[in-house]
């Protein structure tokens, strides 16, 4: 692989850990301000500093959404053929929409509807709306081709 590539990976890594440390954020900060009835700004110095266990509960959520993410891309990248995404819907002769973007939405409403912990109901839904906005994202570049 040379240098070009390699410098192209690591800044498609580096911008999806940053994403996905924005989305946990976002769930912390969310569930932080609902449960202890706080401000933005208490809630994110109450994740960093307040005591190890919030701040390691909070890595390891946000690994857990930077893992989901690369193996959600793995998968899709992985059915591709040639550079397409040949399992598509299909009306008529018309190739719609690939069936990751569609089970993506499929999981988006079931996250919506089903109750369990909010904070982990607010990052799931969050991780899913990105997965999404990037399965949308080759849709685009897929229909420019």
């Amino acid at each position: 692989m040379d240098k070009v590539k390699k410098d192209f990976l690591i800044f498609y890594l580096a911008r999806n850990a940053i994403a996905t440390f924005f989305i946990t954020l976002i769930a912390f900060v969310c569930d932080f301000m609902i449960y202890f009835d706080m401000t933005t700004s208490r809630a994110i110095m109450k994740i960093f500093t307040d005591n190890i266990y919030t701040t390691l509960y909070f890595l390891l959520l946000w690994i857990l959404n930077y893992l989901l993410f690369e193996i959600y891309k793995i998968v899709v990248d992985g059915i591709k053929h040639d550079g397409k995404i040949e399992i598509r819907l299909k009306i008529g002769d018309k190739k719609i929409i690939s069936y990751d973007v569609i089970i993506l939405i499929v999981i988006f409403i079931l996250l919506i509807f089903i109750e369990f912990e909010r904070l982990f109901r607010f990052n799931f839904i969050l991780l899913v709306l990105f997965m999404i906005l990037r399965g949308i994202k080759e849709e685009i570049k897929y229909y420019k081709k």
